[in-house]
């Protein structure tokens, strides 16, 4: 027994798998064209299953009061980087195809091989009042390089690293620098505000200019990113006047 015990440990897979399904269809207009069809409905389904997977991790994230809205569309991004790096299909452990007049209709159940994720988590508080300061409890397991992203009606801004910490650098545990204050604020004509900050942690250092960061290059630092080399962490937050 012994010795069938080490071959056990290494076919052992590093991440254990979990099982999804999904669904996808394709017209066609003539018999000759309908094997193409049921090969892209398959496709489309796998795609499905992997999307439904992502669907499950970004529901155990997602805020109560994260709301799409003109002025607060965060929560579709990040909930878009989610499945795009939940994870990725490992085998098609069975389908069910049929067709209908001009359709190829196609079932999957997949298993998906979860990402492994970096090491790291932030807490920080989800309600503020104006003039209170915005602080974040930061830990990671390995060096990472952290960047931290305010996103509001306006757009988006970078808060770290800035003109007064340019390393980016974290190691163990991190707090915002005492120089960094940020300071909770609305406009006048404002009585709340639904915001998010960002937290993306990378394997790698980004050259990232604090002064020119709006949404498309945002947008695009994100999806330059391989998903293998970034976590991030969104925490959606509240700014209130003060009631008294």
């Amino acid at each position: 027994m012994k010795k069938l015990l080490l071959p056990l440990l290494l076919c052992t897979p590093a991440h254990a798998l979990e099982v999804s399904y999904g669904m996808g269809e394709y017209t066609f207009s003539n018999d000759k064209e309908k094997r193409q069809a049921c090969v892209i409905a398959e496709n489309k389904a796998i795609e499905n299953s992997l999307f439904n997977y992502g669907q499950k991790q970004f529901e155990t994230v997602q805020e109560s009061f994260c709301v799409d809205t003109k002025d607060h569309a965060y929560c579709n991004f990040v909930k878009n980087v989610i499945f795009t790096s939940s994870g990725k299909v490992s085998s098609v452990i069975d389908r069910i195809k049929r067709s209908d007049k001009d359709t190829c209709y196609v079932e999957v159940k997949t298993e998906i091989e979860p990402f492994r994720q970096l090491n790291a988590s932030v807490k920080s508080k989800r309600s503020y009042i104006v003039g209170d300061k915005f602080n974040a409890d930061i830990k990671v397991g390995e060096p990472l390089y952290l960047y931290i992203f305010n996103l509001h009606k306006k757009g988006v801004d970078i808060i770290f690293p800035n003109q007064y910490n340019t390393d980016s650098l974290v190691d163990d545990r991190f707090e915002l620098p005492k120089d960094t204050d940020i300071i909770a604020s609305l406009d006048k004509k404002d009585s709340s505000s639904n915001e998010t900050l960002l937290f993306l942690f990378t394997k790698r250092r980004q050259d990232i200019d604090y002064r020119d960061v709006n949404k498309n290059t945002f947008t695009e630092l994100i999806n330059s990113i391989p998903v293998q080399e970034r976590k991030i962490v969104q925490h959606n937050f509240i700014i209130k006047r003060s009631e008294r």
